[in-house]
């Protein structure tokens, strides 16, 4: 039985997945349905866009100098 030995010091495939960073969002509390809804950066990176999940009004924030450092609007 000594040829059944689990070797756990062994690194990974290189078919292995790469880890995922989570996406950066802001939270956004739509006045008009009165719901809350995070609302993801756009695959340029220049902004944050999204919708109102139930009557789908669009919301959009810009990235730039002279910014804020909220994470959590209103929109009205």
């Amino acid at each position: 039985m000594a040829d059944n030995q689990l070797d756990l010091t062994s690194s990974p495939d290189d078919g292995a997945e790469p880890v995922r960073q989570p996406r950066p969002f802001v939270g956004v509390n739509f006045e008009c349905c009165g719901v809350y809804q995070r609302v993801y950066i756009n695959s340029a990176g220049t902004g944050y866009e999204g919708r109102c999940p139930r009557c789908l009004a669009q919301v959009r924030l810009a990235i730039g100098p002279g910014g804020t450092s909220a994470r959590i609007f209103r929109a009205s």
